[in-house]
């Protein structure tokens, strides 16, 4: 082939890399659903990069980024300091030659931290004068989306830290969803019958992105700091940043120092053995020069810092045999097919089942009983069923075809329009009742001690009770009746049981089981409608008007109460004792806050955001995290968002610090 010939492949070969690469980065970085995983995307990288080496013209057409997770929905802040990537390496080698460069710019031995790869999202934290100002994510590297709102919901994340120097510091870190609560939500989406989310850090990234904080606050997410960015003055090594992180009051990571290649290469295996310990997922580990002063000395390419590397670790496999596939229904009657499987070691642990998550999904990749099945864990949480060894298969094998009857009380099984699971309707389904009763126990919802699965099962085979309204209806004479019930216990779970009448609404309202309804919204119903009487009595507009509730969850709740026999339980919980009224707050009735929606945008000099927020609502206000038609005023500080141009859009009343600080005067805030 000549040259001519040549150019023209390469430059067709390279505008398709860029188009996939582009997509692959829209489904990565802004939807969080990749298609392809690291390694596959890396080859992508290498293959491009390659092409452009050999081919000088073709490097004007594209410029190396960090990728881009910015939405449209979001307001924009710059980054203090440009929020870089790391390079990624597959093997022991390229690992041994970027220590080897290091070491040669540094001119001798280098100290490296080791750290395991959270497979998260990539946040910064500013803070001003000690106290929380915004959150930003990476975004382009220069300039990222302000989740603030969703930030300030993540349990254990100090709002507050010493002020150092000019004031304003930057805290770096991962925000994630560990392994426990991604299969709590799970759980939880396909009880409602729909898809389960496919990892952990696709439900990170979809959860900080969410426009409601009330939505985010139930997905539990957590961050772990890893890095001072700016007011790091001071610090001569990264060990020294972690101690203050740590002192601080946020969670750090674990870490072991190095020297040189060999003793960095153990630190990685360690952390590759330990990988299935840790209750968040990793994908790696991170290498990093400890001594920051070497590291401005290093510098940083277009994308990437000179000073740190990314080793990804391999996935991990196992073969088995799917031996049965067995049916699980929910307590709202959703069936999950799980994988019962010939016990195999897989992360150190001994795998015997697995979620198949739904027939569609069975089908999709044409699991039989008796297939030989790939096990896979990277980046899940669980293992997964990832494939079938076709040339194993069993020649007697035939299709999976999921059952019309449900396993449990021969019911029909029902596929609603829009869902992907099946349902069994019949509300008398032994198992249904056992898990409803479950969750109104748990202590999530009631909290009734003493009352866990082992001890509702027993009672349900005692036939002491049949729903949860009969908790409440237990006593003493029947309980030590029971095998392995003394008396002391019986007075231990009548006492819980009677201290769970007196919980707050939003308990109760959790533990009633209404389809879409979490912790937090359950929260935030009860707060904006403190009586059960009240709230079932709200249209799906009445309801809508709380912030954070779609018309989903409304007409969700709106349907709950409007079946009698929802609202029959209700009345037999409040004649059995059970308080259906939390003490209202009082209201202010008066003054410029008053009855009034407010929303916010900027940072404001006297005070932080949460603050606002709450002085806003003792006076008689509330705040909602975006801007509609719905609010009357906008609240303005330094470095407005996009916000101000949405309100000027929408006509509304925007107010500068000044001014709301007055307001706050003339009510006493």
């Amino acid at each position: 082939m000549d040259g001519g010939n040549r150019s023209t492949a390469a430059n067709v070969e390279f505008d398709a890399l860029l188009a996939e690469i582009d997509a692959h980065n829209r489904r990565y970085y802004r939807d969080g659903s990749p298609a392809i995983g690291d390694g596959d995307y890396d080859a992508l990288i290498r293959r491009r990069d390659f092409l452009a080496e050999q081919n000088p013209e073709l490097r004007r057409r594209f410029a190396p980024t960090v990728g881009d997770d910015r939405l449209e929905k979001f307001e924009k802040r710059t980054h203090l300091r440009p929020m870089l990537s790391l390079n990624n390496t597959y093997n022991e080698s390229e690992l041994r030659q970027f220590i080897d460069r290091v070491e040669r710019a540094s001119g001798n031995a280098t100290v490296f931290a080791v750290e395991p790869k959270i497979d998260g999202l990539a946040t910064a934290i500013i803070f001003r004068g000690g106290h929380f100002d915004y959150a930003l994510t990476r975004g382009n590297g220069a300039e990222g989306d302000d989740v603030s709102a969703n930030v300030r919901t993540i349990s254990g994340l100090p709002m507050e830290i010493p002020s150092m120097g000019e004031g304003i510091v930057e805290v770096r870190g991962e925000v994630y969803i560990d392994r426990g609560n991604f299969l709590r939500l799970n759980a939880l989406r396909e009880e409602d019958g729909l898809e389960p989310f496919t990892s952990a850090r696709n439900l990170a990234v979809g959860s900080l992105r969410l426009l409601d904080p009330v939505k985010a606050a139930e997905r539990r997410l957590r961050f772990i700091a890893y890095e001072i960015a700016t007011g790091d003055e001071g610090f001569q090594t990264h060990c020294q940043v972690l101690e203050a992180l740590k002192s601080w009051g946020f969670p750090t990571n674990d870490h072991a120092l190095s020297k040189g290649a060999d003793e960095t290469w153990k630190c990685i295996e360690e952390f590759d053995r330990r990988r299935g310990g840790y209750p968040f997922d990793t994908d790696g580990a991170v290498v990093k020069v400890n001594d920051r002063n070497l590291r401005r000395n290093l510098g940083s390419q277009a994308t990437a810092p000179r000073w740190a590397i990314a080793y990804k670790f391999s996935p991990e496999r196992a073969e088995t045999i799917l031996e049965n596939i067995l049916l699980q229904v929910g307590r709202s009657g959703v069936v999950t097919p799980i994988a019962d499987l010939r016990p195999v070691t897989l992360s150190g642990a001994t795998i015997r089942s697995a979620t198949l998550h739904n027939g569609d999904e069975i089908a999709r990749k044409d699991l039989r009983v008796g297939d030989s099945v790939i096990l896979e864990r990277a980046g899940e949480v669980i293992p997964a069923v990832v494939g079938v060894v076709a040339a194993k298969r069993p020649k007697w094998s035939t299709p999976y075809v999921f059952p019309m009857f449900c396993p449990a009380c021969g019911g029909n099984l029902t596929r609603i329009d829009g869902e992907v699971a099946r349902r069994c309707l019949n509300c008398d389904c032994p198992p249904q009742i056992a898990r409803r009763i479950q969750h109104f126990a748990s202590k999530d919802a009631m909290d009734i001690e003493s009352l866990g699965p082992q001890r509702l099962q027993q009672l349900l085979d005692g036939k002491l009770i049949g729903s949860f309204v009969d908790i409440f209806r237990l006593d003493f004479n029947s309980l030590v009746q029971l095998p392995r019930v003394g008396e002391k216990s019986a007075r231990k779970l009548l006492s819980a049981i009677e201290n769970a009448k007196t919980r707050p609404l939003w308990r109760l309202i959790h533990g009633i089981g209404i389809p879409h309804i979490g912790m937090e919204t359950a929260k935030a119903l009860a707060m904006r409608w403190p009586s059960m009487n009240s709230l079932a009595k709200l249209s799906v507009e009445d309801l809508r008007l709380c912030d954070g509730i779609g018309e989903i969850v409304a007409a969700s709740v709106h349907k709950f109460f409007s079946d009698p026999r929802n609202l029959a339980l209700i009345d037999q919980l409040a004649a059995l004792g059970l308080s259906m009224v939390d003490v209202e707050p009082p209201q202010r009735t008066d003054g410029p806050f008053a009855g009034k929606i407010f929303a916010i945008t900027g940072t404001f000099n006297s005070m932080g955001r949460e603050d606002l927020r709450s002085a806003i609502e003792a006076a008689g206000g509330s705040v909602r995290s975006s801007v509609s038609s719905k609010v009357d005023v906008l609240l303005v500080g330094d470095a407005p968002g996009s916000k101000l141009a949405e309100a000027e859009k929408l006509g509304i009343q925007t107010a500068g610090e000044d001014l709301v600080m007055g307001w706050l005067d003339e009510v006493g805030g």
